[in-house]
């Protein structure tokens, strides 16, 4: 009777452990899937950008380098997130949001003109934003800011296309160092008589 109760108590003993490792692996692998849940937005550029840095987390000082030779620099402090260009012995500063998970900058020429602009693409966990900044000799402008989730951008040499899962959602035109928002008219209203 001992022998046959020791080998049962050896069975449901044998079945727990492998429970119990089964519930560690699925633990595992859901927790690994939650982590990996950082948004990765679908920005395309047609033509030619320039990489100028990557980070990958708060609190990093990532360094590149402009073509124009500044030096950009990355980081966060007391809960803002920035992006700073050295320009002549004074910095200049611009809040790309209150963290980064993965933030991307590159230079890009909307215009056609041989003046890149500043374009940041900045992934949060839960959503992305990009932002698009004129700069020459120290003075910086923001021209365009977008939370753009996980969609479809696409970066042109005058406008931005913004696809939603339907199709094109939005067009913003780069024109006069701006960036101005196509919506579509009703040619009925426009008919002369």
């Amino acid at each position: 009777m001992h022998q046959r109760l020791g080998k049962v108590v050896t069975y449901v003993n044998s079945k727990c452990r492998s429970m119990k490792n089964f519930i560690l692996l699925l633990f595992l692998l859901l927790s690994a899937r939650l982590l990996s849940q950082t948004v990765n937005p679908n920005v395309e550029f047609a033509g030619n950008k320039i990489q100028v840095l990557q980070a990958k987390e708060n609190g990093t000082q990532v360094t590149g380098k402009l073509t124009t030779g500044e030096i950009i620099k990355t980081g966060c402090d007391h809960g803002a997130c920035y992006f700073r260009i050295d320009y002549k012995g004074r910095s200049i500063e611009q809040n790309i949001g209150d963290a980064i998970a993965k933030m991307t900058i590159y230079e890009y020429d909307f215009g056609g003109d041989g003046d890149n602009e500043i374009v940041a693409v900045n992934s949060l966990f839960e959503t992305s934003y990009i932002f698009i900044y004129s700069y020459s000799k120290g003075i910086i402008k923001k021209l365009f800011e977008k939370e753009i989730l996980f969609y479809r951008i696409v970066l042109k040499k005058d406008h931005i296309e913004y696809y939603m899962p339907g199709g094109l959602g939005q067009v913003w035109n780069y024109y006069q160092g701006r960036f101005w928002e196509m919506n579509p008219v009703d040619e009925k209203k426009f008919i002369v008589k």
